[in-house]
């Protein structure tokens, strides 16, 4: 076989050494990491006399910028977008392209919720976690981009969307829920070793927007097949006797206050202690 390299990674970083392999790439954990190591170095040692610039190299991590083929165009036009999303949608797209999510990460996906949540693993104390919120963005974004998740197969991935295709009286919560089975079936579909969890469209303040918001949610219930996702009832969580948001959760009556993410978090703690 001709002369070539291998690669191995291990928890998200690479480790390269020559050898008679061609371009071989092992994916392990570190638990996996020292029983396989030994047996590939070991091969290594009895078939090939390594030069001194052969000996593996220091960790370098494995933040090598994704195919642009991952990533929707930047000049995508996302039709139920409003004119403020449609300006920042190819901003954060260009963003994700400088950060590029690692292989294996806990993926959270959604909108400003998600978004203004910022250094998720701080505020969960792991490693691991990207933040994949866009302001203002719908079901129909987040289908737009699922690509560069399916890639680096997720270990999880927390989605909430929803609240702003409510937001837009043309759509119908029948639409925004239907939209929410897609994504969950569609990375269930090829990334299956994917745990995920969808939450329950959050509630708001907005009279007119109670009874979109529980239709949808209850649609979300119904439809989702239990046996691929799990649903977090974060509706539940934030809402008034009314199905408002409850006040001191929110300052502007959509999006959270620290104390609404300090609650969030300790209800995601429930699901996130398997990978702690």
């Amino acid at each position: 076989m001709q002369a070539g390299s291998f690669r191995i990674v291990v928890n998200g970083f690479v480790y390269r050494f020559g050898s008679h392999f061609s371009d071989l790439i092992i994916t392990m954990t570190f638990k996996t990491f020292p029983v396989l190591f030994t047996a590939f170095m070991a091969m290594e040692l009895a078939s090939v006399t390594f030069p001194a610039s052969s000996y593996a190299q220091a960790p370098v991590a494995a933040e090598t910028a994704l195919p642009d083929s991952l990533y929707p165009p930047l000049d995508k036009v996302v039709a139920t977008h409003n004119e403020w999303t449609r300006g920042n949608y190819p901003k954060m797209i260009k963003e994700f392209k400088a950060n590029p999510l690692h292989m294996h990460d806990i993926v959270f996906l959604g909108n400003s919720i998600t978004r203004q949540g910022r250094d998720w693993s701080k505020r969960l104390g792991m490693s691991g976690i990207a933040n994949r919120g866009i302001a203002g963005d719908v079901t129909d974004g987040v289908l737009q981009r699922l690509d560069e998740i399916v890639y680096i197969q997720p270990r999880a991935v927390f989605l909430e969307i929803g609240v702003n295709d409510l937001f837009n009286s043309e759509l119908s919560p029948e639409r925004t829920a239907d939209n929410i089975v897609a994504i969950i079936k569609t990375l269930h579909a090829k990334c299956p070793e994917t745990r995920l969890f969808v939450q329950t469209v959050f509630p708001t303040q907005r009279d007119s927007m109670v009874k979109r918001i529980r239709e949808t949610n209850a649609g979300i219930r119904k439809k989702l097949p239990k046996k691929i996702c799990t649903i977090i009832e974060t509706h539940v969580l934030f809402a008034d006797s009314a199905d408002h948001m409850q006040a001191a959760y929110t300052n502007d009556g959509v999006h959270l206050t620290e104390k609404g993410y300090e609650v969030w978090v300790e209800e995601l703690k429930k699901y996130l202690s398997q990978w702690q």
